[in-house]
Order: structure tokens, then C-alpha cells, then sequence
């Protein structure tokens, strides 16, 4: 009985960290795909183009070099990029 209850309290916490990781994924991709729109809509050589496309960049890194942060920068993430998005999303109309 104490073997079932361990597999399942494993396999609930297996489950429990794939989805914080498809939510930290997708807080990040709804931002970086809001700025990589934001770029794509610019004007071609404008330094509104260029500052979309700089923060595009910096959030596809994020993406690239999550599996390195902390437990806390997660957090921090999982809070506050869905607000940026929102913000995005309200202010330009995505």
C-alpha cells in the first residue's frame, strides 16, 4: 500500500512540474510573440522596429536559458509576463 501511495505522490508531482513548465513557457512565448507582432507591424528602419526587435531578442534568450533560473526568477516570471502581455495586447491592439 505505502509502494502505491509513493508511485502515485511521484507521479502527481511529475504532473504538477510539467505543468508549471508549459505555463512558464507559455508566459514567455505569449510575450515574445506580442514583440516579435510589434516588430513585424513597424516601420521598416524605425527605432520603434529596432526596440521591438531588441525585446524580442532578450525574451527569445530568456526562453533559451530558462532550465538555468532560479526557482524565485520563475515565479517572477509566471507573475509578471502575462501582465506584460496583457499590457501588450491592450496597448496595441494584438
Amino acid at each position: 500500500m505505502a509502494e502505491d501511495e509513493e508511485r502515485a505522490r511521484k507521479y502527481w508531482e511529475n504532473i504538477s512540474r510539467i505543468e508549471r513548465k508549459e505555463r512558464l513557457m507559455g508566459a514567455i512565448e505569449s510575450v515574445w510573440l506580442a514583440y516579435q507582432l510589434l516588430e513585424a507591424r513597424a516601420e521598416p528602419g524605425s527605432d520603434e522596429r529596432e526596440e521591438f526587435g531588441a525585446l524580442r531578442k532578450y525574451y527569445m534568450d530568456v526562453k533559451k536559458r530558462v532550465h538555468l533560473l532560479s526557482e524565485d526568477e520563475k515565479d517572477r516570471i509566471l507573475e509578471e509576463y502575462p501582465k506584460i502581455a496583457d499590457r501588450l495586447d491592450w496597448e496595441y491592439g494584438l
